[in-house]
């Protein structure tokens, strides 16, 4: 079980590197999600919000609005999330990029999963 902590670590992570929203990405996320079995774990709201989103994408059209961006973004986040915390590897590579490893982020991610929780110590 991963604790609130770790899943914060992951937001935050994935908050500081989703900055573009585009077909390409949409399309991605999507498949990425249906493909690990998240898709229907995701808002119905924001997932019909991607679905429409691709839609308008797909006929040339382009998004200016900042605030359907935003919430474009956080429904990708959200897609993501449920999708991410799903694989130990990549929540193993945000916690050693946090403890700042620059070699092996993995195997630090890993070995600080593996500590017993009242050895852990904050990371940041």
């Amino acid at each position: 079980m991963i604790d609130h902590y770790v899943i914060n670590l992951v937001r935050e992570f994935l908050v500081r590197h989703v900055d573009c929203i585009s077909l390409s990405v949409l399309t991605h996320v999507r498949v990425l999600a249906i493909r690990y079995n998240s898709w229907w774990r995701v808002n119905p709201l924001k997932r019909a919000l991607i679905n429409a989103a691709i839609a308008y994408l797909r006929n040339g059209l382009v998004i200016r609005s900042t605030t359907l961006i935003g919430m474009l973004r956080d429904a990708v986040i959200d897609a993501l999330m449920n999708t991410v915390t799903r694989k130990l590897s990549f929540i193993a590579y945000v916690i050693g990029t946090k403890l700042g490893e620059p070699r092996n982020p993995v195997i630090a991610g890993l070995q600080w999963l593996n500590r017993p929780v009242q050895y852990r110590w904050l990371v940041g």
